[in-house]
């Protein structure tokens, strides 16, 4: 629901417990309210003036998100789905294959599919999904692009998300994408990049520092798949 004061929250308190988000700009967790209760949103003290949404809790088992590509001529490459893991409201880690029954897999491949048919979307694209705990599909988040969960295709695919979607918005042909190793995809945040710049790496272990001009706190500085043989 669209939130414009304080008393949209109150007067829609059936909503509660919940998680009030500002409609722009609102990644990683910036921007995110918990409000458990009518006295935290009577406490709440924020600018009004930007808008918000107030979503209600859900129940909920786990995340997971499809990567898929459309080119121009409606063909499409659909990744197999990722299971990700948040930590403070930021991606941690993700993980392929996700642990998730055939109805779950084969549903979540088609929804993406279809969302990016009616959005006549060409390129890549990542749908994330919640499964709550009675096994329900709920689309969580559309993301027009390449999607940090979907770094480990790098390493986990002869063809990366990457790679398809500059094929497919220079419509350049669709190659064939097997999948050729599991892994487990970690993303380092602000200071801890320090450490891992100093590490040593086995062959199985593929470190990306994405070479920031400024370490922030919280600010995704590099990721670390690691293969699964």
């Amino acid at each position: 629901m669209l939130i414009s004061n304080q008393s949209d929250i109150i007067n829609n308190k059936n909503l509660l417990p919940g998680l009030l988000k500002t409609c722009t700009l609102g990644y990683d967790g910036k921007g995110q309210f918990v409000l458990n209760n009518e006295e935290e949103a009577r406490e709440l003290k924020i600018d009004f003036d930007k808008e918000y949404i107030l979503e209600k809790k859900v129940n909920l088992k786990k995340e997971i998100s499809v990567v898929i590509t459309r080119f121009l001529n409606n063909d499409f490459v659909v990744y197999e789905p990722i299971e990700n893991l948040h930590i403070n409201q930021m991606l941690s880690r993700s993980t392929i294959p996700a642990d998730i029954d055939k109805v779950i897999f084969e549903k979540a491949q088609q929804q993406a599919r279809l969302i990016a048919e009616k959005l006549n979307y060409i390129g890549t694209m990542c749908v994330e999904y919640f499964i709550d705990k009675k096994n329900n599909l709920l689309v969580n988040e559309i993301a027009p692009r390449v999607h940090n969960s979907g770094h480990l295709t790098i390493n986990t695919h002869n063809v990366s998300q990457f790679e398809n979607h500059i094929r497919a918005v220079c419509d350049l042909e669709k190659v064939d994408v097997k999948k050729v190793c599991n892994s487990e995809m970690i993303n380092i945040l602000g200071e801890e990049i320090k450490t891992y710049r100093e590490k040593s790496y086995s062959k199985n272990e593929f470190f990306f520092d994405y070479l920031k001009s400024e370490i922030k706190e919280k600010r995704k500085m590099e990721h670390l798949t690691k293969i699964k043989l």
